[in-house]
């Protein structure tokens, strides 16, 4: 087989993985409710959650999903967590009251020490190549 159509069969594949991610996301029973199925069965709060538990499984990333970290006395469930004290957030929102929620989060994981990634939804757009750029000072990359 010449290597066109080795080329050909991969954008091929390419295409309907993503097209079997889109059909499966759009078919997601509990959207109506606010929540969605994650290709892993995380139950996430939104789209952009959704997006990157996909990517985090895509590119071999072990995560949790709103684990419970005590900081304090501050109980917080950030969204993701990679594991050795790293932790993802994906700010979806940009309302008042949010960017004053969001800096009290990041200067509690400044407090207690914990590595914090932040997405913003403008990361969204090129999520893969965002993610990777992100989680390449953490050595993340090298564990999948």
């Amino acid at each position: 087989m010449s290597s066109g159509l080795y080329i050909l069969f991969g954008c091929a594949l390419g295409a309907g993985i993503l097209f079997g991610i889109w059909y499966l996301w759009r078919r997601t029973p509990l959207k109506q409710q606010g929540l969605y199925i994650s290709l892993d069965g995380h139950l996430v709060r939104s789209r952009g959650e959704w997006m990157i538990d996909a990517a985090l499984l895509h590119m071999g990333i072990p995560h949790e999903y709103e684990p419970r970290l005590q900081i304090e006395s501050h109980i917080l469930h950030p969204d993701f967590g990679l594991g050795n004290g790293i932790y993802l957030e994906y700010w979806g929102l940009d309302t008042r009251a949010y960017r004053q929620n969001k800096n009290v989060k990041k200067n509690l994981f400044q407090h207690g020490n914990f590595k914090l990634i932040s997405i913003e939804n403008a990361d969204l757009k090129n999520l893969l190549y965002t993610l990777e750029k992100k989680l390449r000072p953490f050595h993340i990359l090298s564990r999948s």
